[in-house]
């Protein structure tokens, strides 16, 4: 559970380690093992969900992310910790996974699997609160099927942004793409954010430094 003093102490404990961070590169893997360590268990003694990324841009110059991979009940503790960070120099603070390409990390992640990200299909949202998307490719199989549902979740959590995946959408299906309705209009998946509305931030920091909900 997220209390108060955790969320404090975490930022003051990162604006002393913050440098070793910054340098990662630079440090053996047992040293960096080390690090990473430490930044998880201080994050999580606020809220045992949390996740970071590091993004060091150039020299001197690096963004942190907190996410929860895209669970939306929890956002409001990123956005939390979030609004409270200090200004460190350098360093960029990030709330929630930004959108990125829809290839982000897939070797890693789906390189085993010979789907390519590029040739997922969906069909237009209906307008919704919240849509269902159904996800078709041409080698889809229901032998296959966890792993392209595993596709279309990590393809469309790249191009919508942890907020939006959290928020805009319902459920992901998949099926073969010769499955597909007739008359239904298949878009690109990276085609998807023109058919959503924006996220709004769950919460807004005012310049006393008070969190109100939206």
């Amino acid at each position: 559970m997220a209390n108060k003093l955790s969320k404090h102490h975490f930022w003051q404990w990162f604006l002393r380690h913050n440098k070793e961070y910054m340098e990662f590169t630079k440090k053996s893997k047992k040293e960096l093992k080390y690090w990473m360590n430490e930044l998880t268990a201080h994050l999580r003694a606020y809220f045992k969900f949390l996740h970071f990324s590091i993004y060091v841009r150039k020299e001197g110059e690096a963004v942190l992310t907190i996410s929860v991979s895209g669970n939306a009940r929890y956002f409001k503790y990123v956005d939390k910790i979030v609004g409270i960070a200090p200004e460190i120099p350098g360093w960029t603070v990030q709330a929630l996974e930004a959108p990125r390409p829809i290839d982000f990390f897939w070797e890693e992640e789906m390189g085993h699997t010979g789907i390519d990200p590029h040739e997922l299909r969906c069909t237009i949202p209906d307008g919704d609160h919240l849509p269902d998307i159904v996800v078709y490719h041409s080698l889809y199989t229901e032998a296959k099927q966890w792993n392209f549902i595993h596709a279309a979740e990590t393809a469309i959590y790249n191009v919508l942004g942890e907020r939006s995946f959290g928020l805009d959408i319902g459920t992901i299906t998949v099926g073969n793409l010769s499955s597909a309705p007739d008359n239904a209009e298949l878009i690109k998946l990276e085609d998807l954010p023109a058919y959503l509305p924006p996220s709004p931030s769950g919460l807004v920091v005012d310049a006393s430094g008070q969190i109100w909900e939206r």
